[in-house]
């Protein structure tokens, strides 16, 4: 649901309104059998914060919202379909071979350029794909390349109102509209840092942020519920201009 809802509205929420998108993300068929009084309760705040909350996101009330969250569920678990051991490998492969072809040389030896210059390095990302930059970050740090990389979202978003002509900030989202990654972008670019980007959609809400924008390709199927959209891409594309990085350096 939240991969669906554009940064500006995502940006109006109060923090209570936020919280409770967040919880009705996080237990959607959960949400379909309760009353509004039910989920207020749960989310410790008043009826009348979620009916705000739905009006923001262009629902009359709560219950045409829960109508919309059904079809929803309904239309993902028509997509949902098994795949074999072959198909998965073959899955894999074609991600990291379309990513490649979307490299751009020039830009990747810019960007090389600019990290070796005496900038501060920074990471940001959410969920699965923090974990692909905590690699990258540490794979800095093995040549000796000081940087920085935030997992507390409060404490990236302080950080990025400090930043200047002088920060180098990384931030990758799959979907390319991970709110808290565009936000710290939006801050990040609006203190003069350079915003390297990295998503799946080169038309996305953080694409049309950064100063270099890449784009990887994302896995053309889904398995029952879970997030596991391949971050294999992204993990690849850090890792080749790492290395380039690493080579010019030597």
């Amino acid at each position: 649901m939240l991969s669906k809802i554009s940064i500006d509205i995502i940006n109006s929420l109060t923090i209570s309104e936020l919280d409770v998108l967040r919880f009705i993300d996080n237990n959607p068929k959960a949400i379909l059998k309760w009353s509004i009084k039910e989920l207020s309760e749960a989310t410790f705040v008043s009826t009348a914060t979620i009916m705000r909350l739905c009006k923001k996101l262009g629902y009359s009330g709560f219950s045409e919202l829960k109508y919309h969250l059904r079809e929803e569920i309904n239309l993902a678990e028509e997509q949902f379909h098994d795949v074999s051991f072959k198909d998965i490998i073959n899955q894999n492969l074609k991600t990291l071979v379309d990513t490649s072809s979307l490299i751009e040389e020039e830009k990747v030896m810019a960007l090389v350029d600019l990290m070796s210059k005496p900038v501060n390095i920074h990471f940001f990302g959410k969920g699965l794909t923090a974990s692909v930059l905590n690699y990258a970050s540490k794979l800095l740090l093995t040549c000796h390349r000081a940087n920085f990389i935030y997992q507390d979202t409060h404490i990236a978003y302080l950080t990025a109102e400090s930043m200047t002509k002088n920060d180098l900030l990384f931030v990758c989202s799959l979907s390319g509209k991970t709110h808290q990654v565009v936000r710290m972008a939006q801050i990040a670019k609006s203190r003069n840092a350079t915003v390297v980007t990295i998503s799946s959609n080169k038309d996305s809400e953080l694409s049309k942020i950064g100063d270099y924008n890449f784009s990887v390709c994302e896995s053309e199927f889904s398995i029952k519920k879970y997030d596991i959209s391949s971050r294999l891409p992204i993990f690849f594309l850090l890792n080749f201009i790492i290395t380039i990085y690493i080579s010019k350096k030597e």
